[in-house]
């Protein structure tokens, strides 16, 4: 995807980190020489990295490697309460530490966990993950100093994942034509504002000034996918939203956001998903509800309709 270069400034220090703190992150596809350790404190929403795309939520922590172009682009906030949506950012250069610190032998893990994070590594649910993501949530209260230390042993501690979930496929050259960008940020806000309706490929072709077997091209020549694959991710992200904090049943859930029939629904959730949405929502279940025992001599009631199977 062609994306927009980001000049990093860290002033006089080795490595830049901020807390993000935004009433959403808008879809802002682009790439920096340094590499980037997030953190997702509170938001959930669709993670885009390199050819890859997928759903993202509290704990979610991802490496990216340099000049990797990625975007994240959150939905609404879930509780009455949450105003903002939140994340930790970690960004450093691999001379950051001098130009041979990471090439010598004792660094080696770290190195080659720099080279494997080309193209992008989620940590999120792993045991390294949980560990590294508890040090991240203080690292700004510490010292310049000190966070050069953390650092380091963050790394260390994501090197000793053996299996990181990789969330590209291929590492992905960005291409910076500015027109190109452009062009590719105004089709992927209409499918993002559109997925859940029919989408008019004549009619966003026609309002990009290209003929429609161009646009088709050049969606799939900057994404990897096409552009009914893209709408599908979209949707099934979308419907797994629902199908955790709705009581939608599953039928409705396809229809809003936009399947015209069950069975594609369904086809579509399992090739995504590895697994159908009827899976996804009993397992949410079955981790979200405590199992509780009633006092002696209290009957049960019968349970409400929308919670039988």
């Amino acid at each position: 995807m062609r994306a927009h270069f980001e000049k990093v400034t860290s002033g006089s220090a080795s490595l830049l980190a901020f807390e993000r703190v935004d009433s959403e992150f808008p879809f802002y596809w682009h790439y920096h020489p340094e590499f980037e350790l997030t953190l997702i404190v509170d938001s959930h929403g669709q993670r885009l990295v390199g050819d890859g795309i997928g759903d993202y939520g509290p704990g979610d922590l991802v490496l990216l490697g340099s000049n990797l172009p990625h975007s994240y682009r959150s939905g609404p906030v879930k509780m009455p309460d949450q105003k903002c949506h939140r994340a930790v950012v970690i960004q450093f250069r691999e001379d950051c530490l001098g130009p041979e610190f990471f090439k010598i032998p004792e660094m080696k893990p770290i190195m080659r966990l720099l080279q494997r994070s080309a193209c992008g590594l989620s940590f999120s649910h792993t045991a390294s993950g949980r560990i590294a993501a508890g040090k991240m949530k203080e690292f700004l209260s510490f010292s310049p100093a000190r966070r050069i230390v953390e650092l380091l042993e963050i790394l260390v501690i994501l090197a000793s994942e053996p299996n990181p979930a990789t969330l590209s496929t291929d590492y992905v050259r960005p291409m910076c034509r500015i027109e190109d960008q452009q062009r590719i940020e105004a089709i992927c806000a209409h499918l993002s504002a559109h997925f859940d309706e029919e989408i008019d490929y004549a009619r966003l072709a026609d309002k990009l000034h290209m003929d429609q077997a161009s646009l088709c091209r050049f969606f799939k020549r900057a994404t990897g996918r096409t552009m009914t694959a893209y709408v599908n991710e979209l949707r099934v992200g979308a419907a797994a939203q629902l199908l955790t904090t709705t009581d939608l049943s599953v039928l409705d859930i396809g229809f809003q956001v936009g399947f015209g029939n069950y069975s594609n629904f369904n086809r579509q959730f399992k090739r995504i998903k590895g697994f159908g949405p009827r899976t996804l929502r009993q397992q949410f279940r079955s981790h979200a509800e405590p199992e509780f025992t009633l006092p002696p001599g209290m009957d049960a009631d019968p349970l409400p309709s929308r919670m039988r199977a």
